[in-house]
């Protein structure tokens, strides 16, 4: 049907629930514009009609010629006409404008019965009006009555095929569609009539049209709120764009949520569909920043004490310097935040308002460089010093205005820590949030700062002449960076019309904690991460180690009780909560696990508990050491600590008790891998284990087995209790895999498990937790979210896992990872696997493991499958010769560039499919069951895939782009070669990758591989050492231009829908 401009002929509602009124609701409801003219005017309310006064004929033509010959109509909706001249003049001017979409209601029949018009009335309308009717809309006793005035006879009704006969009969008279509606006869499901109260189970109308014939069933609704639905009914046809159910959904909707308005038959909720946001558009900064919620935080972030040192020049020469060396380097954190909003932006005018931010920073760097040289800072200086984790660590860049705090053998005012916690923070929302979170998060780092740069502009109390510090504030007033201010706030105003109000009172959330992680810098305040006393009464409490009355939050400490260092309560020096020196704590990540408390554990009130379950057996404990070194070196098995459990050969050797072995052995497998056979042994002890081997190797089964047995030795879980054995991953693939392993195996000592991670609905994951399980494996972000809820805790927590720790790490986990150890029992056992074994991890174990022992199969360097032929080159055509049972891995890096090549493979006749992280989980498993069934046996992925999905038959891995860095390129071609098969990874290396050549010659040499010669000579004049971490080097951006098509894909619409052209497989 038309849509757009509708002018509604009827009477009015003085109650507002039908008529006119209602007419204009719904036209309103559906987004088009509507007009009036009125034939009546009623006194009436829900319980009745009290009177009516006709409006004359030729001033309802007049009413209808203004509206017309000025805007324009598309639609002309009929109600109550009231009388035959009315009708007349109705349908004269319709033809005389020449309307050609016409809705009639028959407004004729009250709900009492009451016949409102005339006999005479109604052979006009039927004679003059219903042949130029697009539809009509009468109810069954109108319809009856246009029957009878046609001059048919009583028409039965005692089943549904009747209600259908009425309908064509009616369609007979003259309009192209009919809708009788059956609301006034319901009828059982069998589809006769319905006789009683209790067997009125469904609602009918019948469709007729264009030669067919539709039943649009609804169940019966028990309500008295009915008034209104049938002039309502027929308006929606206006707005409507199909003449089926959308229209009767509408109403009954409308009718399910009435509002229970007044006291007879009360009136429908006509805007059930349509949401108001709470900002005008243009206004969403402002409504931000007044928002009762949001507006104390800005104060204090925007007006700190500390701003008015910089304003007046009273801020000391040593604090700001160093806190220029810092910035330095947030300034670059700050910038890939706005380049990952970039990448993650749909439109390429949001791409290039990112990208402007960008080369703003980028100026901005320049003058921040020559700034420093007045502070005799170099750049080399910067460049070389690292980010402040402990003492003097400095603010954050949009701040700027950090609290300074002394410490009893400093006199000069130190700067507190986290000069990493808001990128971080921000960090972390880009990659768990959309792109329109990433910019709110953003938001107050960009616009808090022209906002404290005007006020000091414009206060009194500063400082002009003389202020060493006013150059660095007059750079904030120039206009590059009010024109940044103005990009970033039009795309935020953009792009906020564009949401949800729910959404809107998420993304407010996240302001909040992106505006905090800032204030957290501050100190003081009451309860910062600032002194280690708690917070004070403002600037001078920065000065009181004490602190000024104030609360300290969870992750202060006074020290001695629950630390991981030195003397103190979090992971600092001694004394100080968080990252910070004594005294000057904080949280990396502040807004995730803000709200869990510290925990103070005295072991020696806490209950007891077994860890050590193993018994060596008879076999190995008969060996020679020199024995026990073949059997060691054969693997490539290198151990560290001390005691370390000699090696088992066979699965009987473990000990395992029987109820593990049963399982086991079931599955057939023909004896442990190398990692199990000196994992079992180690993790039985009841030591801190820390195990390093390539990916395939049967790390998840090292650490199951173990847990199955830790568990089944300690008391049951009582009403409350949160799990036995947490074991933490990466990603959301690696966490499912691994509860399938430990179900598989954990079913005969009925073990239960649950899977925490995010992209999915939380429910299922409470009623788990809630219910008990002796088991949860998640991803941080997730569990951090049920701590903080209450839904679970790690009070019984004695068997901690961390897989995939450099995976972890990498993808910036360690602050959840920190948070979430914080509130485990230390006297745990916590066992580390990881297929590296770089720097973090090593500064990971030390912190969290005790005494730990560790086995690592293959170099302690970088370690490649050996398995797998390794063929780096530069080709294009790798499809061809593949067999059917076979499967291709190809690892893109970017999200569009897997859905490019994914569109243009099965245009090509590939049957392949795509997987990454804007995928709904549930296309995720769809796409994942399809590979793993061979269905699909070419699968196209981003990292997500890198890392703990194990799918037989992988015989190829292709790195269409090659990975950042060459942990990333260990764990993909881990993908094939699994469970002791070979597999091939091929690899697409270009110039572009010259700097990580080197890095991948000495990975390929250490798995004896044969080294291309443009390779090699790459490594040899390309310079350059590995891309760094996560975020290091650079992707081949959009991968070289392998791939076809345009814009982003997403969901089952995406290129996974593709059809598949002419088959190749």
């Amino acid at each position: 049907m038309a849509v757009g401009r509708v002018l509604v002929v009827a009477g009015s509602d003085s109650s507002g629930g039908a008529g006119l009124e209602a007419d204009q609701k719904v036209i309103a409801a559906h987004g088009c514009y509507a007009m009036t003219a009125t034939t009546a005017l009623t006194a009436q309310n829900t319980q009745g009609v009290y009177d009516i006064h006709h409006v004359p004929a030729d001033f309802v033509t007049k009413q209808i010629a203004a509206c017309i010959d000025d805007i324009g109509v598309d639609v002309v909706k009929t109600g109550m006409l009231a009388s035959t001249a009315t009708i007349d003049a109705v349908a004269t001017a319709i033809r005389d404008h020449h309307v050609t979409t016409l809705v009639v209601d028959p407004v004729m029949i009250a709900t009492a019965g009451a016949q409102l018009l005339p006999s005479a009335a109604i052979c006009t309308l039927r004679t003059q009006l219903l042949p130029q009717a697009t539809v009509l809309t009468p109810n069954l006793p109108e319809a009856r009555l246009l029957l009878a005035d046609a001059g048919y006879g009583h028409v039965p009704l005692e089943s549904i095929d009747d209600l259908e006969a009425i309908a064509n009969a009616v369609y007979s008279l003259g309009p192209k569609w009919v809708l009788v509606k059956g609301g006034h006869c319901p009828f059982r499901k069998g589809g006769g009539v319905a006789r009683t109260a209790e067997e009125r189970e469904l609602v009918v109308d019948v469709l007729v049209g264009e030669g067919r014939t539709v039943r649009i069933e609804t169940p019966y609704q028990e309500s008295r709120h009915t008034h209104g639905t049938g002039c309502s009914l027929a308006c929606e046809f206006c707005s409507a764009h199909q003449l089926q159910q959308v229209v009767v959904r509408y109403v009954e909707v409308g009718i399910k949520t009435a509002p229970g308005l007044g006291h007879g038959n009360g009136p429908l909720n006509h805007f059930h569909s349509v949401y108001a946001m709470p900002f005008s558009p243009g206004h969403f900064v402002n409504y931000l920043l007044e928002r009762p919620d949001i507006a104390p935080v800005w104060d204090r972030f925007v007006n700190h004490p500390f701003v008015l040192a910089v304003g007046n020049g009273s801020l000391p020469t040593e604090s700001f310097r160093g806190y220029l060396v810092q910035d330095y380097l947030y300034l670059i954190h700050f910038a890939r935040a706005n380049a990952l909003a970039s990448y993650k932006a749909k439109s390429i005018k949001d791409i290039a308002a990112s990208a402007a931010i960008v080369t703003h920073i980028f100026k901005e760097m320049e003058l921040h460089i020559g700034y420093c040289k007045q502070f005799g800072i170099t750049k080399n200086e910067m460049e070389n010093t690292e980010e402040k984790e402990g003492k003097q660590t400095f603010p954050l860049h949009p701040t700027r205005f950090l609290h300074m705090t002394l410490t009893p053998k400093q006199p000069a005012p130190l700067i507190p820590a986290v000069a990493d916690l808001f990128p971080r923070y921000v960090l972390d929302i880009g990659q768990s949030e959309d792109w329109f979170a990433l910019q709110v998060a953003i938001a107050p780092c960009l616009l808090g700062y022209g906002v404290i740069a005007r006020q000091l502009h414009k206060d009194t109390r500063s400082k002009r002449e003389g202020n060493l510090y006013w150059p660095w504030i007059e750079n904030y007033m120039a206009n590059d960076y009010l024109e940044a201010i103005k990009t970033g706030s039009d795309l935020l105003e953009r792009h906020a019309a564009l949401q949800s109000p729910k959404r809107i009172d998420e993304l407010v959330k996240i302001f909040i904690h992106a505006t905090k992680t800032l204030m957290s810098s501050y100190g003081g305040g009451g309860g910062g991460y600032g002194s280690r006393g708690g917070g004070g009464g403002g600037f001078s409490s920065g000065f009181d180690r004490n602190g000024g009355g104030g609360q300290s939050n969870g992750y202060s400490s006074h020290g001695g009780s629950n630390g991981y260092s030195g003397g103190g309560g979090g992971y600092g020096g001694g004394g100080g909560g968080g990252y910070g020196s004594g005294g000057a704590g904080g949280d990396r990540m502040s807004a995730l696990g803000a709200n869990l408390q510290k925990q103070n554990w005295d072991l020696s009130a806490m209950p007891k508990f077994e860890k050590s379950f193993y018994q060596e057996h008879p076999n190995v404990a008969a060996r020679t050491q020199a024995e026990v070194d073949k059997f060691r070196a054969d693997h490539a098995m290198a151990i560290h600590g001390r005691d370390v459990p000699n090696p088992v050969e066979t699965f009987d050797e473990a000990g395992f008790p029987r109820y593990v072995m049963d399982e086991v052995k079931a599955q057939g497998f023909p004896a442990p891998t190398a990692i199990q056979s000196q994992g079992w042994p180690m993790a039985l002890s009841g030591r801190d284990v820390v195990g390093i081997a390539e990916t395939g190797s049967g790390k998840t089964l090292t650490y199951c087995l173990p847990a199955i047995v830790h568990i089944n030795a300690q008391p049951l879980l009582a009403p409350g209790d949160g799990p036995i054995v947490l074991v933490l991953a990466p990603t959301r693939e690696l966490a499912v895999q691994i509860q399938q392993e430990i179900t598989k195996f954990g079913k005969s000592s009925r073990i239960r498990n649950t899977c925490v991670y995010g992209g999915v609905p939380k429910g299922p994951q409470i009623r788990d937790l809630s219910r008990g399980v002796e088991v949860c494996i998640a991803t941080p972000g997730r569990l951090i979210d049920m701590l903080e809820s209450g839904k679970t805790n790690l009070r019984r927590v004695t068997y901690l896992v961390l897989d995939e720790a450099d995976r972890m790490l990498d993808m910036g986990f360690e602050p959840q990872i920190r948070k979430i150890i914080g509130q485990i029992r230390p006297d745990r056992q916590t066992l580390m696997w990881s297929a590296t074994w770089p720097k973090e991890v090593r500064n990971m174990a030390g912190d969290f493991l005790t005494d730990f022992i560790q086995v690592n199969i293959g170099s302690l360097e970088l370690s490649a499958n050996h398995r797998i032929t390794q063929i780096v080159e530069h080709m294009e055509k790798i499809m061809e010769g593949k067999d059917n049972q076979n499967k291709i891995l190809i690892f893109t890096g970017t999200k569009r560039v897997a859905d490019d090549i994914t569109r243009f493979l099965r245009q090509d006749g590939w049957p392949a499919l795509s997987i990454h992280g804007d995928k709904q989980q549930n296309e995720r498993d769809w796409v994942l069951d399809q590979f793993k069934a061979g269905k699909s046996p070419i699968m196209v992925a981003t990292d997500v895939a890198s890392r703990g999905i194990d799918v037989r038959n992988i015989t190829h891995v292709l790195n269409y782009d090659y990975p950042n860095n060459s942990e990333d390129y260990i764990h993909r071609i881990g993908r094939t070669g699994r469970a002791g098969a070979t597999g091939t990874a091929i690899t697409l290396f270009t110039t572009d990758n010259a700097k990580q050549a080197r890095d991948l010659v000495s990975v390929l040499q250490e798995a004896k591989q044969q080294i291309d010669p443009r390779l090699a000579e790459m490594a040899r004049y390309g310079g350059g050492g590995g891309g760094g971490g996560r975020y290091g080097g650079g992707y081949r951006g959009r991968g070289g231009g392998g791939g076809r098509g345009g814009g982003r894909s997403g969901g089952f619409d995406g290129a996974n829908a593709l059809p598949i052209g002419n088959r190749r497989w």
